[in-house]
C-alpha cells in the first residue's frame, strides 16, 4: 500500500523508489503484485508519467485509509510501550480515595495527559477481589487484606494509620490531652456499620481495653458520623486519614491510647504491571510520601470554632499491623 501511494503522489517508479529507499525493480515488482491480486490495473504508463485508473483511484483511497489507520496504531503501540498511553484502574480505601489519591492523579496526568485513570473507592476486601479478577491495576488496602493475596502480587506498604477519638467540642472528654478507650466507652458511641474496617478496628480497640461502648449509634458513612457526633449525639473513633473529610463539622481530636490502635496502609499491584500503571503507582507512593502530616491533618488548632488539640505525644500501645502480622481488617 505504501509503494502504491508512493507511485500516485510522484507520478513515478523512479522518484517512489528513492522516497522509499528501494530499487526501481522492487517497486515495479511491487506494483505488478497488487494489480495481479486485485485483478485489476491500478496505473496506465507512459513514457512521460505514471497515472491511476479509475480502479486506481478507488484503491488509493482504501489504501490510504489504511495506512492512516496503522499509523495511529504504531502511536497508540509505542505510547503503551513507553507508557504515555494507556488506561489505569486503582481501587482504594474510601479514606485514601478522597485525601490522596487526588494529588497522584493531578500530577500523573499532568506528566502523561495521553492516560486516563479510573479510581473506585472502596473497601479493602472489595479492592483487593478487584485486584485478584483483574478489575484492577492496583489497590489500597490495609495489611491483613494484603497478607491474604496469591499469587504474584507485589505489596508495598505506604503509612501507618492510627485510630483518634472524635468528639463534640462541648464534650467533657475534651479537658483530656489523651483519651483511653475505656474513658471512650462511657460515652455514648456512634459507630460504622458493621462489616466496615473502621467498625473492625473500634471493636478490636473497645474489646483490647477491656470495655465495651455503653451505647451504639450505627451509621454508614463517615460524614454521618461526624455529623452525629458534632451534633452532640455521641462520641467515635476514626483513622487520622479519615480526618480531612470531617472538616465540615465542628468536632474534637484527640490521640486515642490504651491501646493505640493502628493499621498499615499498603498498596498492591500486579506483577508485571502495564507501564502505564507502573508509573501511576510511583505517583501514589509520591503523594503518600508528601501528604500532610497528623498535625496538618487535624491535630493541630486551626481557628476559633474547633476545638483542637495539639500534636499528640508519644502513646504506648501494640505495634502497627504488618503484612505478615496484621491486626483487624480497615476499609
Amino acid at each position: 500500500m505504501a509503494v502504491i501511494d508512493a507511485v500516485a503522489r510522484h507520478r513515478s517508479f523512479s522518484r517512489a523508489a528513492r522516497e522509499l529507499h528501494i530499487g526501481q525493480p522492487v517497486v515495479s515488482r511491487t506494483v505488478a503484485l497488487v494489480e495481479r491480486v486485485l485483478n485489476a490495473t491500478l496505473f496506465t504508463r507512459t513514457t512521460r508519467a505514471v497515472e491511476l485508473t479509475d480502479a486506481g483511484h478507488a484503491y488509493l483511497t482504501v489504501a490510504r485509509a489504511v495506512l492512516a489507520a496503522a499509523e495511529r496504531g504504531q502511536r497508540q503501540w509505542n505510547g503503551y510501550l513507553t507508557g504515555e498511553n494507556g488506561e489505569v484502574t486503582i481501587a482504594a480505601l474510601p479514606s485514601v480515595a478522597a485525601t490522596v489519591l487526588p494529588a497522584a492523579v493531578r500530577g500523573f496526568t499532568r506528566r502523561h495527559p495521553g492516560r486516563s485513570v479510573t479510581v473506585f473507592d472502596v473497601p479493602a476486601a472489595e479492592g483487593v477481589t478487584m485486584l485478584e479478577t483483574g478489575k484492577a491495576d492496583l489497590a489500597v488496602c490495609d495489611a491483613e487484606e494484603a497478607s491474604r493475596l496469591n499469587g504474584p502480587y507485589d505489596v508495598e506498604v505506604l503509612a501507618t494509620d492510627s485510630l483518634v477519638a472524635v468528639m463534640p467540642p462541648d464534650s467533657r472528654l475534651t479537658a483530656l490531652r489523651e483519651v483511653t478507650w475505656a474513658e471512650l466507652s462511657r460515652e455514648p458511641f456512634v459507630a460504622l456499620q458493621p462489616g466496615t474496617g473502621v467498625r473492625v478496628l473500634t471493636d478490636f480497640g473497645f474489646a483490647s481495653a477491656g470495655t465495651p461502648p455503653r451505647a451504639l449509634v450505627t451509621a454508614r458513612g463517615v460524614a454521618t458520623v461526624a455529623g452525629l457526633v458534632a451534633a452532640g449525639i455521641g462520641v467515635s473513633a476514626m483513622p487520622q486519614a479519615v480526618l480531612p473529610l470531617l472538616g465540615f463539622q465542628e468536632v474534637t481530636v484527640r490521640p486515642l491510647t490504651e491501646p493505640a490502635v493502628t493499621r498499615q496502609i499498603c498498596l498492591l499491584g500486579r506483577n508485571p504491571l502495564p507501564p502505564a500503571a507502573q508509573a501511576f503507582r510511583r505517583a501514589v507512593a509520591e503523594a503518600f510520601a508528601q501528604r500532610p502530616s497528623p498535625v496538618d491533618l487535624g491535630l493541630t488548632r486551626t481557628d476559633g470554632t474547633r476545638t483542637i488539640n495539639p500534636a499528640p505525644a508519644q502513646t504506648k500501645g501494640p505495634p502497627g499491623p504488618r503484612p505478615d502480622n496484621p491486626s483487624p481488617r480497615s476499609s
